[in-house]
């Protein structure tokens, strides 16, 4: 799809130029599933990042916040393993996460120091090492740029995800420059926003082939991330390898973009995409919810109701049951920390052309318990995303939040998720 200087490909993260990935399985997932991913910069690449705040942090993550303050223009790779978190695993996590960055590097023939890491999968067992060693070569045989080769890496960053979370782009930049941008995500379950930068929600990683400055990079990511991956919302649980990455190998020439509209909208879709893409492969989901907050009195009241109600626990199960239950999203405005009068409060449900009142000043919509309310409930059966608009009456900023329902499989998945 076009748009003018703003173009949309189905490619994924080695749409930009200079980059190759691979993805294959190495025998940490018992499933034998893809389960080692690489990624290379032709060059060396400036690289953002944000983290976890949870105060139990896996290995990697505590690595590549070193590797970012001591390295942050000298990003050339990327190594990610899945089926375990290397989490909660002590002094020999940290020596695991480090060996598998050097062996990555070796494969490579690239500088120490060059290499960033990434782990998702269960807390608690260690990396198994040998495994990755044994299998890098035949990764490294394998990186391409082609289409295949970035839908592999995204496959074998995976666990209990249904699907690869892909997105790309290139935009005309200011001096005329055609730059790219491309994504991996992965996400499905323990997905909640964290509190304040450095933060991330999920596995995440952006290229570019635009040039940046460091400050100019880790700024648009952060404000763009904030924007997006920390306003979605599976569960409520902030996991401990919340990791997103972006690299900027500036081969496409140009001038520095850092304040570049055009490079600003292009991370901006990328990151949305993704985000999206994570709520709406929730553990079990049936439906994605999309929650548009207007008249707040600030961004940081319009986020804070928009988060409310996209992770409210009884929110999501009613979207489960498509049952239109009112209450339920008033109760979580009411308890998330933005100003309004109730008075002021209206909800509606947003289905293409239409729009269906569930609140009206304050109070249901009439003919809620009667027979609006069973036509709202076979509307609800039917859509696989729900579109809430909110309108708190208290001021002139709005937000967007994005989360799911919650099923019986999400329940099922979690309860059994190590047995």
């Amino acid at each position: 799809m076009s748009l003018g200087e703003f173009s949309v490909s189905d490619h994924g993260i080695t749409f930009p130029k200079g980059y190759r990935a691979s993805g294959l399985a190495c025998g940490i997932k018992r499933s034998l599933r893809p389960d080692l991913a690489l990624l290379v910069s032709e060059r060396p690449a400036t690289v953002a990042g944000l983290f976890t705040t949870n105060r139990v942090r896996a290995a990697p993550v505590e690595i590549c916040e070193g590797l970012l303050r001591e390295h942050p223009g000298e990003a050339r790779g990327l190594v990610v393993v899945s089926g375990v978190a290397n989490a909660l695993t002590g002094p020999e996590g940290l020596a695991d996460s480090r060996r598998v960055i050097e062996l990555a590097e070796g494969a490579l023939k690239l500088p120490q120091g060059s290499v960033y890491h990434a782990a998702t999968g269960v807390i608690g067992p260690r990396i198994p090492v040998e495994r990755v060693e044994s299998h890098l070569p035949q990764a490294v045989h394998a990186l391409a740029s082609d289409r295949p080769a970035s839908t592999r890496a995204a496959t074998a960053i995976l666990t209990t995800d249904t699907r690869t979370k892909e997105a790309a782009v290139s935009v005309r930049l200011a001096d005329g420059t055609r730059a790219r941008l491309g994504g991996m995500a992965k996400g499905s379950g323990m997905i909640a926003p964290s509190v304040g930068p450095p933060h991330a929600t999920t596995l995440a990683f952006l290229t570019t082939d635009a040039r940046v400055s460091t400050p100019g990079w880790q700024g648009l990511l952060t404000r763009e991330a904030d924007r997006t991956f920390n306003m979605i919302s599976v569960d409520g649980d902030t996991s401990t390898n919340d990791t997103v990455l972006a690299f900027a190998n500036g081969e496409a020439g140009g001038a520095l973009a850092d304040d570049d509209p055009a490079l600003a909208r292009g991370v901006a879709y990328v990151l949305e995409r993704l985000a999206r893409s994570v709520a709406r492969d929730g553990e079990g989901a049936t439906k994605l919810l999309t929650v548009n907050v207007h008249g707040a009195a600030d961004a940081h009241e319009a986020r804070q109701a928009a988060r409310s109600v996209a992770s409210s626990l009884l929110v999501k199960t009613a979207l489960f049951g498509a049952d239109p239950n009112v209450g339920r999203i008033a109760c979580a405005l009411g308890y998330s920390g933005a100003t309004f009068e109730t008075q002021d409060l209206d909800v509606r449900l947003v289905d293409g052309p239409k729009n269906w009142p569930l609140i009206l000043h304050g109070t249901p919509a009439p003919g809620l318990d009667n027979g609006q309310g069973h036509r709202l409930h076979n509307v609800l059966q039917r859509l696989e995303e729900v579109v809430l608009d909110v309108q708190l009456g208290n001021g002139p900023a709005r937000a967007t939040a994005w989360g799911c329902d919650l099923s019986y499989g999400y329940v099922q998945i979690n309860a059994q998720y190590r047995t």
